[in-house]
C-alpha cells in the first residue's frame, strides 16, 4: 500500500469516527431509585407522614405529623421536633444524605410516642431528596426503611389570609391551648398539658382562665380587633418548663381570633406571626 493511499484511508476513517461520535452521544446513566440530595429541601418545615419497611412491605402512618418535623438549613445544620422533644444537629450531602441529631432535652413523651423511632431513623438515613410530588423522601441503607414527609409551610399567598372573625360562638366555653405555631420560624410547639392552659370568654366581655399553676381574669374586646387583657390573680412561680409566662404574654398580644372552622379556636398576634390553637374543653361552669 502506497503512502498517499494509506494517509487517505486514515483520514477517511478519522472523519467517520467523528461523525459517528456526533450522531451517538454517550449513554445517559440510569438514575437510582433513591432520591438524590437537593437544595430544594432547605428552609422548609418537613412533617413526617409515614415510614415504609421494604422487607415486610408494611407502611405505617404517623398519627400526628405536626409533632415530628425536621428543617434543613443552608449552613448544614438541622432542627426539628420529635413529639414532646426538640432537637438540633447537622447533615451532609457528601456521597449521599447523612443526618446527625441531638435532642435538646430528652423527655419521656409517653407510651404511644414515636420519638425514639424517629431519632433512630433520622440517624440511619443514607440518602434522600424531593419525591417528585412536592414532598421529601429519606431512606436508610438499601432502601430498607423509607420515610416520607410533606411540606408544613404552604406557599406564600398572593394576598394575606383573612384572620378569623370574632364570634359569639366562642363564649362560655373552656378553651384548652393545644399548640403554638410560629409562622416566621416555621415551628409548631405542642402544649404538654392543655388542661393547665385555658381561657373562658363570657358574654359580658370578661375572661378567666388558668396558666399552669396560676389563674387569671381580665377583659376582651371584639371591636375592630380582637384584643385580650389578662391579670394573674396571684403570680406564683410554677415548675421549671412551665409555659405560664409565655401563655399570658401571648394572650396580651392577640389582635385577632375566632372559630377555626373545625370546632376549635384560633388566636393570632399581629400579622399572624404567631397562632394559638385551642380545643373545646366543654361548657364553662
Amino acid at each position: 500500500m502506497t503512502k498517499p493511499f494509506r494517509f487517505t484511508l486514515l483520514a477517511v476513517l478519522s472523519l467517520a469516527l467523528v461523525v459517528a461520535a456526533a450522531c451517538y452521544p454517550p449513554a445517559t446513566p440510569v438514575p437510582s431509585s433513591a432520591p438524590a440530595p437537593s437544595g430544594d429541601i432547605t428552609d422548609i418545615v418537613w412533617q413526617w407522614t409515614s415510614v415504609a419497611n421494604r422487607t415486610t412491605g408494611q407502611t405505617t402512618p404517623v398519627p400526628n405529623p405536626q409533632a415530628y418535623t425536621i428543617i434543613f438549613r443552608d449552613d448544614g445544620t438541622v432542627s426539628g421536633q420529635a413529639d414532646c422533644n426538640t432537637f438540633t444537629g447537622t447533615y451532609s450531602t457528601d456521597g449521599g444524605l447523612f443526618i446527625n441529631t441531638t435532642p435538646d432535652v430528652m423527655a419521656a413523651c409517653g407510651g404511644a410516642s414515636l420519638d425514639i423511632q424517629y431519632f433512630e431513623l433520622l440517624d440511619a438515613i443514607v440518602t434522600g431528596g424531593p419525591d417528585g410530588s412536592g414532598g421529601l423522601a429519606l431512606e436508610t441503607a438499601g432502601g430498607e426503611q423509607r420515610m416520607t414527609f410533606v411540606s408544613g409551610v404552604p406557599p406564600a399567598p398572593t394576598a394575606p389570609a383573612a384572620a378569623p372573625a370574632p364570634s359569639s360562638d366562642i363564649t362560655n366555653i373552656v378553651w384548652k391551648w393545644q399548640t403554638l405555631e410560629d409562622v416566621a420560624a416555621g415551628a409548631s410547639t405542642r402544649v404538654p398539658d392543655p388542661s393547665k392552659y385555658t381561657i373562658v370568654f363570657y358574654d359580658d366581655g370578661t375572661t378567666t382562665g388558668q396558666a399552669d399553676c396560676n389563674t387569671f381574669s381580665g377583659t376582651y374586646s371584639q371591636g375592630a380587633d380582637f384584643t385580650i387583657s389578662v391579670t394573674p390573680d396571684v403570680m406564683a412561680a410554677c415548675d421549671q418548663g412551665s409555659m405560664d409566662q409565655q401563655f399570658l404574654n401571648l394572650l396580651d398580644d392577640v389582635v385577632a381570633g375566632g372559630p377555626d372552622g373545625a370546632g376549635g379556636l384560633m388566636l393570632q398576634t399581629a400579622g399572624g406571626a404567631q397562632k394559638m390553637l385551642f380545643s373545646n374543653g366543654g361548657a364553662a361552669q
